[in-house]
């Protein structure tokens, strides 16, 4: 009787542990898309555009206009809090009941770079110093200065460069753009008061701008309806979405 010997229980290399967590934030470039521009909004972004190379599969770049970070806090962000305890958003976990944001910057980041060559760009300077961070597979490949406006700015290239039984999954081009596009149109219908745009490959897809007065918000996420489902949506379809708010 042969016996199958079996392997010893040991620790994963970060790299590796990293890019597993990745794939519970990471599925797709829309999964992208959606992380980062959630923490746009959580930074109290105002206008927030979203540019896409090949469905997101060469490049995913998302800029805000929100409330950026200085040099020590763009470090930590690209720190996963499981390991390092890395989060804005909370402080103890009582905390945890009461959170009213998307989600951890700490987490989604890290988890993207590390499946990706990223690069992030922020201030929260109004004078435009800001902090350029660049990342290869989640390790710090370069860090300098910069000069942009308040806001953030990150880049994904390549994304599952590293991971190719993960990248071979990835569909066609418009397919992965259709999925970006649905991502970013739940998050626009949801926040009215905020600016999208999207651009693919050059072409304008998605364009909302909003310029509804605060206390108006029925209104607001009708013209938002209209403007992301086009002249054929219906007012029936308007009145369900706003009757309960």
């Amino acid at each position: 009787m042969s016996v199958v010997a079996r392997a010893r229980v040991q620790l994963l290399a970060g790299h590796v542990a990293d890019q597993i967590a990745a794939g519970e934030v990471v599925e797709r470039p829309a999964s992208v898309v959606k992380e980062l521009v959630e923490n746009a909004l959580d930074a109290g972004a105002q206008a927030v555009r979203v540019d896409l190379e090949d469905g997101g599969k060469t490049l995913i770049r998302v800029s805000d206009d929100g409330a950026g970070m200085d040099r020590e806090d763009a470090r930590l962000a690209l720190q996963r809090h499981a390991t390092s305890n890395a989060t804005s958003k909370i402080r103890t976990a009582t905390d945890l009941i009461g959170v009213a944001t998307f989600g951890f910057r700490g987490e989604a980041l890290p988890a993207i770079a590390s499946v990706s060559r990223v690069e992030l760009e922020t201030s929260n300077d109004a004078e435009g110093g800001a902090t350029r961070l660049r990342l290869i597979g989640g390790k710090l490949d370069g860090e300098d200065e910069s000069a942009r406006q308040r806001g953030t700015t990150v880049t994904v290239r390549g994304l599952f460069y590293n991971t190719p039984a993960r990248r071979k999954f990835l569909r066609a081009t418009a397919t992965e753009t259709r999925a970006a596009v649905e991502a970013l149109t739940v998050l626009a219908l949801t926040r009215p008061d905020v600016a999208y745009s999207l651009t693919s490959d050059g072409r304008v897809l998605l364009d909302c701008a909003t310029r509804s007065p605060c206390g108006r918000r029925k209104q607001a996420i009708a013209r938002r309806l209209r403007r992301v489902t086009g002249p054929r949506c219906c007012c029936f379809s308007i009145c369900r979405a706003t009757r309960w708010m």
